[in-house]
């Protein structure tokens, strides 16, 4: 029986709004569980698919029943980082909806070992009779959708390799090397992806490592971002939620790292060496890693941090933590801002080596005077 094109294009505009619904509520779902479950991905999109796209789908004869058969109308696509975190999602994700195991696939299996290409995790899947329960998901009954899950370099594969009306889609001229300088491009983006995880999982295992044994007081270990992260984050781990510390380091790690290194400070264990007041003390006045680092520093002596390691990276201080780091004991702190001309709420202390700055209402009530 001939297909009726005009009927199922109908079809397919008046319901694209419910698969564009239905799209991004799956979208919203599996974004909110693997954020809770910490898993790390690069991004999670969604699109119902485009009319000129159906229609091109549903012309093709392989499809007797276009509106049945085609199963991504709703589509969903994950993006990770490396390959492992292909694995995480998919573990996460397919509990959460009824999958269709006849027409779900493993690219990567399909492909075989002797080749290279696509690879990707296809699964095709309904909402769970549970979730139907709800009013707002009824209208979703029966309808099924497509959920991708890749790595970033196996995207950048599939939309250089499959684009449509891109130079690289279809038979490659068979005349020449092209195929095969193609094929050995393929091979060197899976390698490179295969290089990525091997590294990830190199750093978790490391950061696994730092952790166990900064939890056993062991600090003989080489600053960087990973071990400082691990220290502070078990150092002063009852202040991140009691005093509002942000545990991050604002993007300032390689920054911090570089003063921590022209302070003399290159391993934990001296890190900790210097850090001999009550905890409370260095937390005071710091809103993140990068903060408290600072703080542990010039604490500890500050002509030291300003002289070596301040280097100007951040303009001045502002007048109450100034008397802050006076109550503490820090009590020629005015003259060593003064020295290396650090300015306190935006003046310089001595005002004869200050920059010619003035209050602007102060200069208006001279003229009027």
């Amino acid at each position: 029986m001939k297909k009726n094109m005009d009927e199922i294009t109908k079809w397919y505009v008046k319901n694209r709004p419910v698969f564009e619904k239905l799209a991004g509520k799956v979208e919203s779902i599996i974004r909110e569980v693997l954020d809770s479950a910490n898993v790390s991905y690069y991004t999670v999109t969604s699109r119902a698919k485009e009319i000129d796209s159906f229609i091109s789908k549903a012309s093709d004869s392989k499809y007797k029943d276009p509106i049945r058969e085609i199963k991504d109308l709703a589509g969903i696509r994950v993006i990770t980082f490396v390959k492992s975190e292909v694995d995480s999602c998919s573990n996460i994700i397919q509990p959460l909806f009824e999958i269709d195991p006849e027409h779900s696939t493993d690219k990567s299996k399909e492909l075989g070992d002797d080749k290279v290409g696509y690879r990707s995790l296809h699964f095709v899947a309904k909402l769970t009779n549970q979730r139907l329960e709800l009013p707002e998901y009824q209208v979703f009954k029966d309808l099924q959708f497509e959920i991708q899950i890749r790595t970033i370099l196996e995207h950048a594969w599939a939309d250089i390799s499959h684009t449509k009306n891109y130079k690289f889609n279809g038979v490659l001229p068979p005349d020449n090397d092209i195929k095969r300088r193609f094929s050995l491009a393929a091979a060197t983006l899976e390698l490179v992806d295969r290089e990525f995880n091997a590294i990830s999982q190199e750093i978790s295992e490391y950061q696994t490592e730092v952790k166990a044994k900064t939890s056993r007081d062991e600090l003989d270990i080489d600053i960087n971002s990973t071990s400082l992260m691990n220290y502070l984050s078990l150092k002063f781990r009852d202040f991140i939620e009691d005093y509002q510390l942000s545990a991050d380091f604002n993007q300032g790690d390689a920054l911090i790292i570089e003063e921590l290194k022209d302070y003399g400070i290159t391993r934990l264990s001296e890190l900790n060496g210097i850090i001999s007041r009550d905890l409370g003390t260095y937390v005071e006045y710091s809103n993140n890693y990068l903060g408290l680092l600072r703080q542990i520093m010039v604490i500890n002596d500050a002509e030291k941090y300003f002289k070596d390691a301040w280097n100007r990276h951040w303009d001045g201080v502002e007048e109450d933590y100034l008397d802050y780091l006076k109550s503490i004991g820090i009590n020629n702190i005015e003259d060593i801002l003064r020295k290396y001309g650090i300015k306190v709420d935006g003046f310089f202390i001595d005002p004869e080596d200050a920059d010619f700055e003035f209050d602007l209402e102060d200069f208006e009530d001279e003229e009027t005077s």
